[in-house]
């Protein structure tokens, strides 16, 4: 073979050899094509189901806005009476529909297991779960049953209140109470500092809209539970009716007269007008319960041994087992609870219900009922007996004023609600499951160290003059948070100034209000009683216009400094405490007092 032919025949191989790797390449660029189409869609696929998340979450964002907001307005229109709400609930239903369906799917169940973008996808599930079982499930049954609770409905006929609408409305309203309660644990479960801006803020506004709505069906569960068998329905009830003075103060109002009232089958009767000079009334006496060492250090025997005194305590559920333990020893009538009035809260009650006349031809007005219970009274009459009978007499008109139903039914619940809150009407009842559900509420009275997430300061006067002069005594409260700390405790300031406000020639006013018996005619002698919030202490007393010292003690486990101060007419002594909080209080404080006649209680200023 030639060298040519040698090449010939080689030539061929060779050049196979060359196309070899053009074959290997040109297989790769379809698969890295192929690749490239895949990562785009996938991309694709992403933008997609991004923009079908984001346009379903504004979606779901305006729904629930104006489902929350209608929720409000639905709320409003059933507490001002209006219980025709259908066409409300269905606008709420709606936009409950609405939100509901653009938050859930395939691509939302897949957006919740996803880092960062999950708990935000979850909490806007959950927001509008809620909503939609409030709207489906809760509101429905609220508004079948409004006219039944509605206030005008509760107001007597004839003196008698029909409870068996209430007593068939109860299971339907106590359901729905729990479903809102449901609801508000879910979305308190929730942390929203977790969360975006976008998605955090519809979901605090939601919380604030359901806490007002929970207060509603909380107050409208107890009211269809404990109304029906306090007013009779499962028989006949007694109560005992302490209608306090602040004339004398005590710690939850004053000295009381004391009024029995009975209920059977809706029908209210007001009974005999007793005196409060009941039982023992020397410290040395031993009291007819029990009483803790806390209790006879801050208060002597006399709290538990003599009904004048029963209200020496802040704890007015503890005023209501004294009064009807000693009620009961020296009287051997049991009763079914206590009832504690004053003539603030009668005053109110007159306001609505018009003004009632006495025996004796006094007219008594929302204008003047309070100063003639707790002042004229003992101007224009000389003996105890006639005070007793006449304040008695003024609360037991009241009562059957109240009774009568002939009233505007909202404004005179307006009246009674806003009496409960400033302390001037409050109840105890002696049957144990009725006064758990009572416990908590504005009408319990009862002595805490918190009100929801905030500090609770207590201001209670008790007085040592034996006298009626605490008419003319001037109560003024401030303060101030100083300090918070990351783990919600306060420092905080208070300052508390009683003042004399009676004429400089109080020494000559009628014995029975100038007094003489423990200080001398016209002055006053109170204890004044600063109960710290709970878990906290008071750290520092600064005191002006009195003597230094204070009486550092607990009760019912919070911290109090107890303080007597003696002042003659136009006197001031100011008392400045500095608290601390527990943790998990970094609300505003406030301050629950003695509702005296003269009595100013400016909101605590506060940085946390």
């Amino acid at each position: 073979m030639s060298a040519s032919e040698a090449l010939d025949a080689a030539a061929p191989t060779r050049s196979a050899e060359r196309r070899e790797p053009a074959r290997h390449a040109s297989g790769k660029a379809p698969r890295r094509r192929a690749a490239r189409l895949v990562v785009l869609g996938g991309l694709l696929v992403l933008v997609g189901w991004g923009a079908w998340l984001g346009y379903d979450a504004m979606t779901a964002r305006r729904e629930l806005v104006a489902a929350a907001d209608l929720l409000a307005g639905l709320q409003d229109d059933v507490l001002a009476g209006d219980t025709d709400v259908s066409a409300t609930l269905a606008e709420v239903q709606v936009h409950a529909a609405a939100a509901l369906e653009s938050t859930h799917g395939l691509h939302w169940s897949a957006a919740a297991v996803l880092p960062w973008v999950g708990g935000n996808v979850r909490a806007v599930q959950a927001v509008s779960e809620v909503v939609e079982t409030l709207a489906a499930d809760v509101l429905p049954d609220l508004a079948a049953v409004a006219a039944v609770v509605d206030p005008t409905a509760l107001a007597p006929v004839d003196g008698r209140v029909d409870l068996a609408p209430l007593e068939a409305a109860a299971p339907t309203v106590v359901a729905a109470a729990e479903k809102v309660d449901e609801g508000q644990q879910r979305l308190d479960d929730i942390d929203a500092d977790a969360l975006w801006d976008v998605v955090a803020s519809p979901l605090v506004d939601l919380r604030t809209k359901l806490d007002q709505l929970a207060m509603t069906t909380a107050t409208a569960s107890r009211a269809v539970q404990l109304l029906p068998p306090m007013m009779g329905a499962d028989g006949p009830r007694t109560y005992l009716v302490l209608v306090q003075n602040p004339a004398e103060p005590r710690a939850t109002g004053g000295v009381p007269a004391l009024v029995t009232v009975y209920a059977d089958a809706g029908v209210i009767t007001v009974g005999e007008v007793v005196s409060a000079t009941i039982g023992d009334p020397t410290p040395e006496a031993e009291p007819v319960v029990e009483l803790t060492q806390e209790e006879r250090s801050l208060f002597s025997n006399l709290v538990g041994g003599y009904m004048g005194d029963v209200t020496f305590t802040p704890d007015f559920p503890r005023s209501g087992e004294l009064a009807r333990a000693i009620w009961e020893d020296a009287t051997g009538v049991p009763i079914d609870g206590v009832l504690s009035i004053e003539p603030g809260a009668i005053a109110s009650i007159l306001g609505v219900s018009g003004p009632v006349t006495l025996t004796d031809g006094v007219e008594l007005t929302s204008e003047n009922a309070a100063a003639w219970l707790m002042n004229t009274v003992y101007l224009d009459y000389t003996s105890s007996v006639e005070h007793d009978r006449l304040f008695a007499e003024a609360a037991g008109a009241a009562f059957r004023a109240l009774t009568s139903g002939h009233w505007d039914a909202s404004a005179m619940l307006s009246a009674l609600a806003r009496g409960a809150q400033e302390g001037r009407l409050m109840l105890w009842s002696a049957r144990a499951d009725e006064q758990a559900m009572l416990a908590g509420t504005v009408l319990s009275g009862e002595l805490a160290g918190t009100r929801g997430q905030s500090p609770l300061i207590g201001v209670y006067i008790n007085d040592g003059s034996q006298s009626k002069i605490g008419y003319y005594l001037g109560l003024s409260i401030t303060g101030t948070s100083v300090q918070c700390r990351p783990d919600g405790s306060q420092d905080l300031t208070t300052r508390v100034e009683v003042t004399s406000n009676a004429p400089p020639d109080a020494a000559a006013l009628p014995a029975y209000i100038s007094g003489g018996r423990t200080v001398p005619p016209g002055n006053m002698r109170v204890n004044v009683l600063v109960y710290a919030p709970a878990g906290g202490l008071i750290e520092e007393v600064r005191i002006e216009g009195a003597e230094p010292g204070v009486h550092s003690q607990m009760h019912d486990g919070l911290a109090v400094v107890g303080k007597t101060v003696v002042l003659a007419p136009g006197q001031t002594a100011v008392m400045e405490y500095d608290l601390t909080t527990g943790p998990g209080q970094p609300g505003p404080a406030a301050v629950r007092a003695t509702p005296l006649a003269d009595i100013t209680v400016e909101p605590m200023a506060t940085s946390c």
